[in-house]
Parts: C-alpha cells; structure tokens; sequence
C-alpha cells in the first residue's frame, strides 16, 4: 500500500469573471501548498484548474497522514497546582483532565521563570 494518493480539490463558485480566473487559480494553489506545509503533508506538482464555476486543484503524491510528532502541553506552575498540603489543586485536576491523564501522570519541567506541570 502506497504511502501517497493524489489528491483532487474542486471549489464551485458564483459565477467569477473570466479576467481574474487566472489570478484565482493561482492563489488557491498558493494557499493550498501552504495549507498542506503548515499541515506537514508532503506533496509533489500541484495542477490549478479555472472556469467561471469551479476553482480545482490536484496535488500529486499526498500524503496520506501527517507523520508522528511529539508535542508538551505546559499546564499550571506547580505553585498554582498543589496547596500547601501538597493535594492537587483545582488548576492541576483541569489540565490532568484535559489531557485524559491524573495528575500523578503529569511531569514538571523548569523554565527561567517557574517550575510548571508538563504531559508529553
């Protein structure tokens, strides 16, 4: 199974003069690339397609899922996070909460300015 399809977009429009079809074109395949960058889609030639209905593009050899990445979502500082007997505050249960995990899953990390609880 290939890793790639290609990939057909088709816009129907109003009615568009012919005179900016070209400049339209264009600027669908522009923001499209940049779409599918910001997305961290791989693809090959992108083909732009115009007529006074209808804006279409194929991008050749798409990938088919975006590839794994690591992310850290930075919560609360532990300060906020844990009273003074150390129990998990309201702040710390929400991020825990948000992330699917209990706090006892959370880590810290040090920054310049706090200690703060991480999920990774």
């Amino acid at each position: 199974m290939s890793d790639t399809r290609d990939l057909l977009f088709e816009l129907g429009t109003e009615e568009l003069p012919g005179a900016g079809l070209l400049g339209l074109a264009r600027a669908l395949e522009a923001e499209f690339a940049a779409g599918l960058n910001e997305a961290a889609l791989s693809f090959g030639a992108i083909t732009a397609y115009a007529t006074p209905r209808r804006l279409a593009l194929v991008a050749k050899d798409c990938a088919i899922k975006q590839p794994d990445r690591q992310t850290r979502r930075r919560g609360p500082a532990v300060a906020a996070a844990f009273d003074t007997d150390g129990r998990p505050t309201k702040a710390a249960l929400g991020f825990a909460r948000s992330c699917g995990v209990g706090v006892e899953q959370l880590g810290r990390a040090q920054t310049d300015k706090a200690e703060f609880l991480v999920f990774d």
